[in-house]
This record gives C-alpha cells, sequence and structure tokens, in this order.
C-alpha cells in the first residue's frame, strides 16, 4: 500500500490535479484531486492510500485563485513529484445564471453502436452475465462492497441446482460509462444467437440510481427489449425494490461473504435467474420556468441549497431562447408537489450515511413541516391540471409546454382553481399532489388502493374510485391531500385509518400542469412563507423551483423489469 500526501498553502481554491507513479512492481498509481466545497482551512494535508488496482482516489484541496500554490506528491522509495494546481473550477451560483443547453452525449449516444461495430464475444466465464451497476454511496455507502468482486467477473455456481452465471459490478457514476458499454457489448453479443435471453442489469442503490441506471440504458440507445432490470435496495424508501418484490431494504453488514469466496452472492444469483419479466412504464417529465431573473431551481448540495455546473449537467437544465429554464427528467415511480417534496428537500439537508438514521430524519422533519412550518397548498400554486390534444402530439414532454396555450377548453381540464368558469373545480386546498406510477411510495405505502372513498374534483366519475392500479399498463394515477395529517396517516398502513388521498385522474396522458403567475395574490400567498420556492420530487430526488410556469408528464416507453419469484433473495 501506498500513500500520497498532496498540500496547498492558501485558502479558498478548489480545483482538480492528477498525478500518476510508476515502479517496477506496481502499475498505474493513480491519486485524483476533485472539486469539493469542503476543505477551506489553509495549509491542508490529506493521505489517501492508492492500491495495485488504478483505482481513483477523492483528495480535498484548498489553495486561492491569486496564489494557487502547488502540490507535492510523495511516494516511499520513489522520488517526489511536484505539480502546480489546476486553474479554479467555477461553481455556478445558486441562481443558475450561466445555464446554457445540455452538454452533448455524444458518447453515449453512440455506444451501442460502437458495441455492434465490434461484435465482441461474451466476456463470461460460465451461464449469463449479469450486469450490477453500482451507487457505492448508498445504504450509508454500504452498496459499495460490490465493487471488491473481481473486476473481471466473479462466476457463482448455486449448489445443488446447476444454476450459474458470472456477475460484473461496475459503479454507475464511472465517467467513462465502463459498466454501460459492458451492458451494450453483451447486449450484442446475446443478439447474435437465435432465443437467446435478455441481459440481466440490477441496480444497487435506492429508486434514484434506479432511474440514473435506466437513463442511462436511453441515453446509451440499448434496445429495453433486450435488457431485464432488477435491484439489490439500498436506498432509504427503495419503492421500485418494493413493487419489484426485492424488498424494501438493503442487505446486512457481510452479506456477501467474501472470506468464503463471496458466497453471499448465490442466493442473489438465484433469484436473479428465476425471477419472472414484467414491463414497467417509464415516463417523462418537464418543468419550465418563467422567463424571469428570480427563475430557478435548487439542490442539496453539502447540506446547503445551491445549483452547481454539476446539478446542470446532471439534470440537463438548459436556458431557453426567451430566457425561461427548462429540466426534463424520466420517472419510474413518482413525482409530488407539495408538503410531502418539502419534507423531502429539509431530509436530504440532514441526510446521515446510515439508513436507520435517515429514517428518523424523514420522521423528523414530517413532523417540524406538519407542526411549526406553514404548508404552501396547491390551490395558491397552480392554476390547473390539462389533457394535452391528440390532434396535436408531442414526442417529448419539453415539447407540451406550448400545445395548446394559452386557454385550455374546458373539456380538456382535469381540473381548475380559477373561482370563475364551467371547468371541474379542485375540492379544497390540498397540500399535496401526487402523480403514480406504482403502488408504492415513501417505503411502500400503496395509497392509491387504500383511497378508494373520496374524489378530489368536482369532474370525476365515480368510477374513478374502483381503478385499479398497475405500472405497465400505460397510465398515470392522480391523488392529492388535503391535510398534512392525512398524509401522514398513511403510515399507519390501516384502512380507513390510511387512506386520507382523493383521486383525482387515471389515463395516459399527456399532461400539463399550469401554475399561477408570481405577481398572482393566491401564489405570493401561497409562497411567501418558503421564499417563493415551489417543493418538487421525482423518485424520492428533491428539489425546489422558483417562478415555475408550467409541468409536462407524457409516457415515455415500458421496459422490462425483474419481479423475484424466490422469498428469500440472499442466503
Amino acid at each position: 500500500r501506498i500513500f500520497c500526501s498532496v498540500r496547498i498553502d492558501s485558502a479558498h481554491f478548489l480545483g482538480v490535479l492528477s498525478a500518476s507513479a510508476h515502479s517496477e512492481d506496481m502499475n498505474g498509481l493513480f491519486a485524483t484531486c476533485c472539486c469539493t466545497p469542503e476543505g477551506q482551512a489553509s495549509g491542508v494535508t490529506t493521505s489517501v492510500p492508492v492500491s495495485e488496482d488504478p483505482k481513483s482516489a477523492e483528495i480535498i484541496l484548498a489553495g486561492s485563485d491569486a496564489d494557487p500554490g502547488g502540490a507535492s506528491f510523495e511516494f516511499p522509495g520513489l522520488e517526489p513529484i511536484d505539480l502546480p494546481v489546476a486553474e479554479a473550477a467555477e461553481i455556478a451560483p445558486p441562481e443558475v445564471a450561466k445555464v446554457a443547453d445540455p452538454p452533448a452525449q455524444a458518447e453515449t449516444e453512440s455506444i451501442f453502436r460502437s458495441a455492434q461495430g465490434r461484435q465482441g464475444a461474451t466476456r463470461s466465464k460460465g451461464g449469463p452475465p449479469i450486469i450490477v451497476l453500482v451507487n457505492p454511496k448508498s445504504g450509508g455507502n454500504a452498496a459499495g462492497v460490490l465493487l471488491t468482486l473481481p473486476r473481471d467477473g466473479l462466476l457463482v455456481e448455486v449448489p445443488g441446482s446447476g444454476e450459474k452465471a458470472t456477475v460484473f459490478t461496475y459503479p454507475i457514476a464511472d465517467a467513462s460509462k465502463e459498466g454501460v458499454k459492458h451492458l451494450a457489448m453483451e447486449v450484442c453479443a446475446a443478439s447474435e444467437g437465435e432465443g437467446a435471453d435478455p441481459i440481466r442489469c440490477i441496480v444497487a442503490g435506492g429508486d434514484g440510481t434506479v432511474m440514473w441506471a435506466i437513463q442511462e440504458i436511453f441515453e446509451a440507445h440499448i434496445p429495453v427489449d433486450r435488457v431485464l432490470v432488477g435491484t439489490i435496495p439500498f436506498g432509504t424508501g427503495n419503492d421500485f425494490g418494493n413493487v419489484t418484490k426485492w424488498g424494501t431494504s438493503g442487505p446486512g453488514k457481510g452479506f456477501l461473504k467474501e472470506a468464503d469466496g463471496f458466497s453471499g452472492m448465490r442466493g442473489y444469483v438465484r433469484a436473479w435467474l428465476r425471477a419472472d419479466a414484467a414491463p414497467y412504464d417509464i415516463w417523462e417529465f418537464s418543468v419550465q420556468t418563467r422567463s424571469s431573473e428570480n427563475a430557478r431551481f435548487e439542490f442539496i448540495e453539502g447540506g446547503r441549497k445551491a445549483c452547481t455546473e454539476k446539478h446542470i449537467a446532471r439534470h440537463a437544465i438548459r436556458r431557453l431562447s426567451g430566457g425561461e429554464l427548462e429540466m426534463s427528467k424520466y420517472v419510474c415511480n413518482y413525482v409530488g408537489f407539495g408538503l410531502d417534496a418539502r419534507v423531502g428537500f429539509g431530509f436530504d439537508k440532514l441526510r446521515q450515511q446510515n439508513r436507520a438514521m435517515n429514517k428518523g430524519v424523514y420522521v423528523w422533519e414530517g413532523i417540524k413541516k406538519l407542526l411549526f412550518k406553514k404548508k404552501g397548498v396547491i390551490a395558491h400554486i397552480v392554476e390547473s391540471m390539462q389533457i394535452l390534444p391528440p390532434e396535436a402530439p408531442i414526442s417529448m414532454a419539453r415539447e407540451g409546454h406550448s400545445v395548446g396555450a394559452p386557454g385550455p377548453p374546458d373539456e380538456s381540464v382535469v381540473f381548475s382553481t380559477a373561482a370563475a368558469g364551467t371547468a371541474p373545480q379542485l375540492v379544497g386546498n390540498p397540500v399535496s399532489l401526487l402523480f403514480l406510477n406504482i403502488p408504492s411510495i415513501s417505503g411502500g405505502l400503496d395509497v392509491w388502493k387504500w383511497s378508494a372513498r373520496k374524489l378530489g374534483t368536482t369532474g370525476a366519475g365515480r368510477e374513478l374510485l374502483s381503478t385499479k392500479q398497475d405500472f405497465g399498463d400505460g397510465r398515470l394515477e392522480c391523488l392529492s391531500y388535503r391535510t398534512g395529517a392525512g398524509f401522514y396517516l398513511e403510515q399507519a398502513r390501516a384502512p380507513p385509518i390510511s387512506g386520507q388521498g382523493n383521486r383525482i385522474y387515471s389515463g395516459a396522458g399527456p399532461l400539463r400542469i399550469n401554475f399561477r403567475s408570481p405577481s398572482d395574490t393566491e401564489y405570493v400567498k401561497g409562497t411567501a412563507h418558503c421564499k417563493g420556492r415551489t417543493y418538487m420530487q421525482i423518485d424520492g430526488e428533491f428539489f425546489a423551483v422558483h417562478e415555475p410556469q408550467s409541468v409536462v408528464l407524457r409516457h415515455h416507453s415500458t421496459i422490462r423489469v425483474l419481479l423475484n419469484s424466490v422469498e428469500k433473495a440472499c442466503c
């Protein structure tokens, strides 16, 4: 084991540098220093272990623009390496003043095409290949242990059954996208044989990581009918894991049984090979702000509200020609506006590296917002929800912000909050508005099924109360909650105590939610206490929007997922 030390003598500089050294018996010792808002004190010295594998290691740097100083890498037995620090990385201010078009995705768009051109054989050592994309930070960093599997794949044989597979693990955040490239290569290799099974892609992480992986598959142009997506749930809610029967909590410490040749993987491989395939809808979400200097997005980074260049790239935020900001994302589970999203936003600020502690933090945030904070209500911020007209079809959600504008006809309106007019009215003044693709939210709450007694608009028919939910039927369900207490009573999981939601809609969309003008007295009333923020969430990722104009939801495609048919996936 070799240690490298980095020392920067000035404060307030955030930079990036890398160095490598070689000796007779070691190849490619790498240390990488990454931008981070920490490490503000002068004279920072960080020692990072560098193993024989050329894996990157994060180092916190501090310096200044005026006097960046330098860095010294010291390897015992080797000559020191002195390097200047690279230029400071510019961090966009919270108001997203420098938002541009999203970065080109030429590399990811050509991944599958490149794999077709190589026509390589499978890298499996036996049985079908299984690609595992890992978010090492999930589960309080518990998921990262999966990355200790052999880099060239682990052959796993299930005793007594003859079943076997080769498991490959990759970090999902890898900039080189080696995991996605390997998935594309295996799909191509399997496609060459007749009757070949789809390739299994397992996501080790929470709901946000699952959608991240699905987005990588879309952007790589890998045919979705050739991939089966499963999960090892390491997140806080794990609603995707719940509805696909992989559970709502991750495995315990030591689950891999590394000392026994990673024998802990046998149960997982058995379950993945025996799992059923099922269709699963993926939706598109697009939010567009008004053209205003006050319009912006906010995310939580390091316990603070921010919108950095990393957020802009990660969420594909762009500035339109008229000055508006637009963000498009995929949705696999649900979308929420209002109290639930505000609680989650506060939770992100206090998120811990322990799942049990995170659940406690979430409960505390819910109690705090419910009892001590004013609640922004939907009727204050939302003007209407409408079904976009079929005579003007859209090919992506972002095209729906202008379709049918400026004023939707009453027959397309699901609800309106305007006092005048003949359109259906939103009942009451709800604190939350939820759009559900799956029968699970907040760690397993089947709120659509339980909420079969009340309607949320004056125009909804009674038949809506008997409508069933299915994550592969091409339909999206919408519920409202009139009080915060009603939403949190769902945790009782025992109707009629739970089941306090009000059914609003079930259909194929596409839908547009139109927001009130920031100058509207109702909008001011509903957002003044939270400094103009409208809170939203997508699959457990929380953010705030200043001056939203509209949100569009559209069905994107149907993928195939693995449904666990083995009672216990691990051993």
